[in-house]
């Protein structure tokens, strides 16, 4: 059955609209090496690889109250997606987040996207509070 339109040939088009939307800058890096100690706190501390830096855009979906405890409670869940171009490659789960600009919200990469005719990346993301 067709529809009556080539999504292939769409499918730029489609990616530029997506990416219109990316109005915040985002660094996503990935921890490097073993921990070296900190010369002024003697600390451990990771040095990180950036994969990303760029155009994004946060969503936080509408929350879903569901029943999430022993207790019976129905709790407000929300699922937060981290947005990027279609062409970002590379980002993995565990990978760490920050927003460079809007609201300065950080966290992690908690799993992946993959998808046929993408407009955008859609990471599923850990926010630090």
């Amino acid at each position: 059955m067709s529809l009556g339109w080539d999504i292939t040939a769409a499918l730029p088009g489609l990616q530029v609209e997506a990416e219109s939307m990316m109005v915040d800058t985002v660094r996503v890096r990935r921890r490097s090496g073993n921990p070296i100690p900190d010369p002024a706190t003697g600390e451990l501390v990771y040095t990180f690889t950036t994969i990303y830096e760029g155009k994004c855009r946060l969503v936080m979906r509408a929350a879903r109250a569901r029943d999430v405890d022993s207790q019976s409670q129905l709790l407000a869940v929300q699922s937060p997606e981290l947005h990027m171009p279609a062409s970002v490659t590379g980002v993995l789960p565990d990978d760490v987040f920050e927003l460079l600009s809007g609201d300065l919200v950080s966290g992690r990469i908690a799993g992946v996207h993959v998808a046929t005719f993408k407009t955008a990346r859609r990471f599923p993301v850990e926010i630090a509070s």
